[in-house]
């Protein structure tokens, strides 16, 4: 026991004596600060395809941390934090409380397409980089993805815009195929059932969650279309499926839940929140099916 005390305390000591301060991750004296942009207020974020020529999305933003100096804002076809894969909008200079606005012809030109391709269902990243007055850069390429999504930040490093269209009740009933369920009542490209429902520019996918394999419907998935542009909001609060797995359990829609039902290209595309009495809380779920 003696031998390998010594031994041990050798080894701090030696630790001890090679450490500098400028080693310690702790020493916030060595750090720099940075900078972010807040939201303050979505003004807009859907792209209306019946007037691609005058459409504008836009966004308020704010700033903490280091002063800031101007705003590019790149746009990409899908998500990805490779600036190589971002092409420049435009650059704005900064002020507190501004509003990022973006035409739909500056996103088509940044992409190097004519406007008529922004179709209906296409999302479009927009990602807003800060340039402060010493001329450093920030944005989602050079900040950590768990930092950025922090509800308490409020962050606004990006942003999507949606290609949206009317919503056409007599088209929505019929197949539709599975593209993606993370929820994983279904597999891609298993066939499900959707109709329209019950009210007015409504769509029931009491069908699809819960999958009748696992559990029984409580009470009919309902989401509520806007007419306009096709966008969709899910009462939360409501339970919808009692699932006999795992002892038995129910699972209840959650506040926050959104998506498109997009009719010109029979697209149903949401993000739902998921929660459950017995387990607590399942976030939010993509489920997204084709006709």
């Amino acid at each position: 026991m003696r031998k390998y005390s010594t031994a041990l305390l050798a080894l701090i000591l030696l630790i001890g004596s090679s450490c500098k301060k400028e080693d310690l991750i702790t020493d916030f004296d060595s750090l720099t600060q940075g900078s972010y942009l807040t939201l303050t207020e979505v003004v807009n974020t859907n792209i209306n395809y019946a007037s691609l020529s005058t459409s504008t999305v836009s966004i308020k933003v704010g700033s903490k941390g280091s002063p800031v100096d101007k705003v590019n804002i790149y746009v990409a076809e899908t998500p990805t934090v490779d600036k190589t894969q971002w092409k420049l909008v435009k650059s704005l200079p900064f002020s507190e409380g501004m509003s990022l606005d973006v035409k739909a012809t500056e996103i088509a030109s940044a992409l190097g397409v004519a406007p008529s391709q922004l179709e209906p269902g296409n999302q479009y990243t927009l990602y807003n980089e800060i340039v402060t007055k010493d001329g450093r850069m920030f944005s989602s390429a050079n900040t950590d993805a768990d930092f950025e999504g922090q509800a308490g930040y409020n962050m606004a490093m990006h942003w999507t815009a949606t290609v949206v269209c009317p919503y056409t009740a007599s088209t929505i009933a019929g197949t539709y195929t599975v593209v993606t369920d993370q929820w994983v009542d279904w597999n891609p490209g298993d066939q499900v059932q959707v109709t329209a429902g019950p009210g007015a520019n409504q769509v029931n996918l009491s069908q699809v969650w819960p999958n009748p394999a696992f559990g029984s419907v409580t009470n009919p998935l309902v989401l509520n279309v806007s007419p306009a542009t096709g966008a969709v909001t899910v009462p939360a609060g409501v339970t919808i499926a009692h699932y006999t797995g795992s002892g038995g359990y129910d699972l209840v829609t959650g506040a926050g839940s959104s998506g498109y039902v997009f009719s010109c290209t029979n697209t149903i595309s949401v993000n739902i929140h998921l929660t459950s009495p017995q387990f607590g809380d399942f976030g939010n779920n993509q489920l997204t099916l084709k006709k």
